[in-house]
């Protein structure tokens, strides 16, 4: 007696899913970074993008799609902490200068 095989819709490979979504945060991370504040989002969708990869990855999709998310999350979440970090930075140096007061 044989076990019939799962088979997979045309075209459709397990994990690819999670890395277009990956591949998608990365770049939605990397163009919040021209928005100051809104660098705390690109923090997130890095994160959110690194773990997607990572599920891809452990799906068994390895291919350059995956590789590309997996690269712009890491730097969406990088530059971003680091945009994030420097625009506190600005406020807080303008606030001690006592440019922001009314």
């Amino acid at each position: 007696m044989t076990v019939p095989q799962q088979q997979l819709p045309q075209g459709s490979q397990p994990g690819k899913s999670a890395a277009t979504a990956s591949l998608v945060c990365g770049i939605i991370g990397v163009v919040l970074w021209f928005f100051g504040w809104s660098a705390i989002v690109s923090v997130i969708l890095g994160i959110v993008g690194l773990v997607l990869a990572s599920n891809a990855k452990k799906a068994g999709f390895n291919e350059g799609l995956r590789t590309a998310g997996f690269v712009l999350s890491l730097l969406s979440l990088i530059f971003g902490g680091i945009i994030f970090v420097a625009c506190v930075a600005c406020v807080g140096t303008l606030g001690t200068a006592g440019l922001l007061s009314s």
